[in-house]
Formats: C-alpha cells, sequence, structure tokens
C-alpha cells in the first residue's frame, strides 16, 4: 500500500508538470495527454493498480488565495494555479487488516482504503 501511495504521488506530480505546461499530444486532448501520462506510470505498477479506478481531477483558480472557493473544473490558462487531485480505491489483501484500516466497498466487494494524492501548480506562460 506504501508503495502504491509513492506510485500515485509521483504519477500526479509528473501529469501536472506536463499539464502545468499546456502541452496536448498530437490529436489529443491535454486532458487525455495528463491522463495518459497518468495511466502509463500507474500502470507500471502492473496488476496492483487498475488504471480504470483512478480518479483525476483537476480545478483552477486565478491565484493562490482563491484555492477551495469559486474554481473552474478543468486544467486552466497559462499562469492560473490549479489543483489535482488523483485518488484510488486500494483493496487490502487481507481481510483482517482492510477491517481495521479501510471501510467495506459493496461494488469492490472488499475492504478499501482510498489513496489520495493532490497537487498545487501554477501554469506556465505557454503560448505567450
Amino acid at each position: 500500500m506504501m508503495a502504491a501511495q509513492q506510485l500515485l504521488d509521483n504519477a500526479t506530480f509528473n501529469a501536472s508538470r506536463v499539464g502545468s505546461t499546456g502541452y496536448a499530444a498530437t490529436g489529443q486532448s491535454q486532458t487525455q495527454t495528463v491522463t495518459q501520462i497518468l495511466d502509463n506510470e500507474l500502470a507500471s505498477f502492473g496488476a496492483l493498480i487498475n488504471v480504470n479506478q483512478v480518479t483525476l481531477t483537476s480545478v483552477s483558480y486565478n491565484d493562490f488565495a482563491n484555492i477551495g472557493t469559486g474554481g473552474t473544473s478543468g486544467m486552466g490558462t497559462p499562469d492560473q494555479i490549479v489543483v489535482y487531485t488523483v485518488s484510488y480505491p486500494w483493496k487490502f489483501f487481507t481481510p483482517l487488516v482492510g477491517q481495521i484500516l479501510g471501510t467495506w466497498n459493496a461494488q469492490m466487494n472488499a475492504w478499501v482504503l482510498t489513496l489520495t494524492s493532490q497537487i498545487v501548480v501554477r501554469n506556465e506562460p505557454y503560448g505567450s
């Protein structure tokens, strides 16, 4: 679980770094490009992380003082502040530990702990 959290943190950092540049791969939107980078990095953990269960959200703000109020969903525009949040429902391998640390997820039919990574970046002045 700790390795998965570390991988989630690293993947979130790398995906947000690309997002902050405004880059979009040929034939993809910026969101698709950032999501693909995130998924590729998380897939390196093999079957222990199901990238289909990873949730990526991004909310943009005009300045740091407004974080948490009045943001706009998306990766923002040049020089905006963006909060990236990536979550993953980590499924416990041992039910006993899951009962102590996790919560029951009926859809997954398992004890889970939601791993979350969050990073705040300022978009570069791309396009200038």
